[in-house]
């Protein structure tokens, strides 16, 4: 056999062992794998438009940012809690966790929901037609 010709075989040799090596260290050794970077929840959009909220449900991960965006050429407010309606008229009950306060035509409000619940909202100017609800899972 010619001499560069076994030369080359030992290089391809000790170039294979150097690559088991290195493939060895990457994985494989029994630790667990590690737990990849949270990632941002994706934004949701709810639209306010010919008086009612669009979509007027909403399921959302915890973490996520909501925002709903007045596409009507009227006011429009997003009040967190709940709307009663019997014979005697609405009744509103804001609960506090947000509240947009009057938002023009083409403004706009965001908000963070970071715990797991269901959130109901209105609006204050229309409460007997506008109403929606998050879900944060």
């Amino acid at each position: 056999m010619n001499t560069s010709i076994k030369q080359r075989r030992g290089l391809l040799a000790a170039a294979g062992l150097a690559l088991s090596v290195v493939l060895a260290g990457c994985g494989g050794d029994g630790d667990a794998p590690q737990a990849a970077e949270p990632q941002a929840a994706e934004p949701a959009t709810v639209t306010l438009k010919l008086i009612a909220f669009k979509p007027e449900r909403l399921t959302v991960a915890a973490g996520t940012t909501v925002r709903w965006t007045n596409a009507d050429a009227s006011d429009h407010t997003v009040t967190s809690g709940t709307v009663a309606q019997a014979a005697a008229g609405v009744t509103t009950s804001p609960d506090g966790t947000f509240d947009s306060g009057v938002l023009a035509s083409a403004k706009d409000f965001t908000f963070a929901f970071q715990t797991p619940g269901t959130y109901p909202y209105f609006c204050r100017i229309h409460p007997a037609t506008m109403r929606g609800e998050v879900t944060v899972t």
